[in-house]
């Protein structure tokens, strides 16, 4: 793991510590660090619970569910996307604004190949994740193009930040650990830890007052699999090099 460009000091919890040591075995970091590491959201599963382990957000689940099916591939448990309408919500309450700050978007993803009975139902363009908003472009999309891309826009006009961006080649039924970061005006993507893209921009991402979504969109653009330890971080780029991601690590 590249060194952290910065350290947010928000302070933990007992309710996140205890889940924390629930969800991995090695040694704490310290407490900064640890709740740098962790983010501003969170998204896993808690024996039965979709939760945000942060504590900061409260998801509002449409249709989504999770499931331990196949425990020994998915672990403890992931969430479970229907392909046609299922999603997860959260409020923005600022932590989805990044303006031109370092931030760090990162999931692990298990796109399931879509079953015959399902190629006239699900749509042609799958969004594994981005965030949804009432300007006339999102602010952030993520989506697969039939690639895995990025579009950011500073204006809700153009896609001026980032136009489709490459972020790597979409593989199915397989789980790939995915991310976006941007350091100071640098911004990089990676496919299990691998870089993809790199490109420059000085401008500020658009600021939103809707909700950050997983999931399906308003379009119809949906996504069929799993996912698991969905992450933002706002303040840090957690990845400016390569590194090895480990999905039995919540750090990787």
């Amino acid at each position: 793991m590249a060194r952290l460009s910065r350290i947010s000091g928000r302070k933990a919890n007992n309710t996140k510590s205890a889940l924390r040591s629930r969800m991995v075995s090695r040694p704490m970091l310290n407490e900064v660090e640890d709740t740098t590491l962790l983010g501003h959201l969170f998204v896993t599963v808690d024996k039965t619970d979709i939760i945000d382990a942060t504590g900061n957000h409260q998801p509002i689940i449409s249709r989504t569910k999770m499931t331990d099916k196949n425990r020994a591939l998915f672990g403890l448990g992931c969430v479970e996307f229907d392909g046609k309408d299922s999603n997860l919500n959260f409020t923005d309450d600022g932590d989805f604004n990044f303006g031109v700050e370092d931030f760090s978007i990162d999931w692990w993803e298990y796109k399931k190949s879509d079953p015959n009975d399902y190629k006239l139902e699900l749509s042609p363009i799958q969004y594994s994740l981005y965030k949804n908003s009432v300007d006339r472009k999102d602010p952030i999309n993520i989506f697969s193009n039939p690639n895995k891309v990025v579009s950011i826009t500073s204006n809700g006009d153009n896609w001026d930040i980032a136009d489709e961006k490459f972020i790597g080649s979409i593989e199915e039924d397989v789980w790939i650990h995915w991310a976006l970061t941007r350091a100071n005006n640098n911004f990089y993507t990676f496919k299990n830890g691998q870089i993809k893209n790199i490109w420059i921009s000085e401008l500020p991402v658009n600021s939103s007052n809707g909700f950050f979504t997983i999931g399906s969109s308003p379009k119809g653009n949906n996504f069929y699999g799993y996912m698991d330890k969905i992450r933002v971080v706002k303040g840090t780029a957690l990845w400016t090099d390569e590194f090895l991601p480990n999905k039995e690590d919540l750090f990787y």
